[in-house]
C-alpha cells in the first residue's frame, strides 16, 4: 500500500520526468461558477466512493440481502437507474467525470478518453493537457476553500489525478486565503479492499476540520474480467462486492463511533459502469447491464430512502434501458453529477466549466413551503 502526502509524489514525479511546465501548463479557471446551493446542509465530511463495475441489480432485492453495508447507504436519496457517461463505458472517462462534473466528449467535455495508466507529465499525462485547457475539479473547489482533499484508489491509472491536480500543474488558488497550487493533499494507493477500507476509516477519525475524499474500490471489474459479471451469490463478482461492503462497513463504523463525524458525514456512491456484455468485460454501449448504474446519496441514517429520480424532475427519467445521449436536453442523473453533489453538501459553488448539477445541483428532500413559494 502506497500513501504519501500529495507533495511529495510530485515530487517524485518531477524527480523521473523531465517536465516542460511551459509547454503543458494551460489557463485556470478565473471564477467559480454561482451555483451554491441556498441553503448548504450541515455537512461537514463527504466522501465520493465509486464501486467499480457495480452493476444497479446488485442492488437490487433479492441481492441486496446480502450486502448489510450498501443496504445501510440506500436509506438515503437514491437511484439504481442512473448513467455512465453517454459515450463511455470504461474506468478512467467516467471517473474525471466524477470529479469534474463533465461529459467525456463535446465542447465541454474534459476530453479523455483512454482508459490505461497515463503518460508522465511530459508526455501530456495531465487532464489539462489533453483538453488544451485547465479542467477544474471538485478538487480544485474544495481545496481552495479550505477543504482538505484525499484520494484513495486501487488502480494505477488514477496517478492522472496526482499529475493534473498536484503542486505543478494545479491551478492558482482563487480564493483566500491561498491554499496553494496542490489541490489534492493525500493520496493514497492499496490493492486490498480491507486495507483500503481501514485507510478510509482512520483518515476521517483523524480529521476535524471540513474534508472531501475520493474513494475508489477495484474488486468487483478485477472479479468481472477475470469470472464474468454473474448476478448470484456463489460467483466471484459477488464475492468481490461482498468484499467491498465489508471495506464500507469499516468506514461507516468509524462514522459510528467518532464524534465528530457523526451527522456531519456524507457519502455519496456510484460506479463507473456495470458490466457483462460482451462477456467478461463492459464495452458494448448500447446495453443497459454497463450504462445503468446506482448513484445513491447517504446523510446519516435519520434520512429517508427517497426516489431521488422524483426529487429531481428537472432530469429524465429515462427507462431501464434507455441510453440518452449527450446532446439531449434533458438529462438523466449520471455519475458525473458526484462532483457537483459533494460540494452542494459542503456547501461550495460548483465546479467551474461542469455541466452535471452545475446552474442547479441535484435536490436531497422534497422541497419545503417557503422552496414552494419561491417557484
Amino acid at each position: 500500500m502506497l500513501v504519501r502526502p500529495l507533495a511529495a509524489v510530485v515530487l517524485i514525479l518531477v524527480a523521473n520526468f523531465a517536465c516542460d511546465r511551459a509547454a503543458s501548463q494551460t489557463t485556470a479557471p478565473q471564477s467559480a461558477s454561482s451555483a451554491a446551493p441556498a441553503t448548504p446542509l450541515p455537512t461537514n465530511h463527504v466522501l465520493v466512493i465509486s464501486v467499480d463495475g457495480l452493476r444497479a441489480d446488485m442492488l437490487e432485492p433479492p441481492m441486496i440481502t446480502e450486502f448489510p453495508a450498501l443496504t445501510r447507504l440506500l436509506r438515503g436519496p437514491h437511484t439504481l437507474n442512473a448513467r455512465t457517461d453517454p459515450d463511455f463505458t470504461v474506468t478512467l472517462p467516467n471517473h474525471i467525470s466524477m470529479v469534474t462534473g463533465r461529459a467525456t466528449l463535446g465542447e465541454a467535455g474534459h476530453g479523455w478518453t483512454l482508459n490505461t495508466d497515463p503518460a508522465g507529465v511530459d508526455q501530456g499525462g495531465t487532464i489539462h493537457a489533453t483538453k488544451g485547457a485547465y479542467v477544474a475539479s471538485m478538487f480544485d473547489v474544495a481545496h481552495d476553500a479550505g477543504v482538505a482533499t484525499g484520494v484513495f484508489v486501487s488502480k494505477t491509472k488514477f496517478w492522472v489525478f496526482t499529475q493534473s491536480y498536484g503542486d505543478t500543474f494545479g491551478a492558482p488558488d482563487i480564493v483566500e486565503p491561498d491554499e496553494g497550487t496542490a489541490k489534492i493533499d493525500l493520496f493514497v494507493h492499496a490493492d486490498s479492499m480491507s486495507d483500503l477500507g481501514g485507510t478510509v476509516a482512520d483518515h476521517l477519525r483523524r480529521k476535524h476540520g471540513k474534508t472531501l475524499d475520493f474513494v475508489h474500490f477495484a474488486a468487483p471489474d478485477i472479479a468481472g474480467h477475470s469470472y464474468d459479471w454473474k448476478v448470484n451469490n456463489t460467483s466471484k463478482y459477488f464475492e468481490a462486492v461482498v468484499e467491498v461492503d465489508h471495506a464500507i462497513a469499516e468506514i461507516l463504523r468509524a462514522i459510528d463511533e467518532t464524534e465528530h463525524l457523526r451527522g456531519t458525514t456524507a457519502i455519496i456512491l456510484t460506479a463507473d459502469h456495470g458490466g457483462g456484455v460482451p462477456l467478461k468485460t463492459h464495452t458494448d454501449m448500447t446495453c443497459p447491464l454497463n450504462f445503468r448504474i446506482p448513484f445513491l446519496v447517504w446523510m446519516g441514517d435519520a434520512s429517508a430512502a427517497l426516489d431521488l429520480q422524483a426529487l429531481n424532475p428537472a432530469r429524465t427519467k429515462p427507462a431501464r434501458d434507455e441510453l440518452i445521449t449527450r446532446v439531449a436536453d434533458k438529462q438523466p442523473i449520471r455519475n458525473g453529477d458526484a462532483a457537483n453533489a459533494a460540494l452542494h453538501l459542503l456547501g461550495l459553488p460548483s465546479v467551474p466549466g461542469s455541466r452535471y448539477g452545475a446552474d442547479e445541483p441535484l435536490h436531497f428532500a422534497p422541497p419545503t413551503s417557503s422552496d414552494k413559494t419561491k417557484n
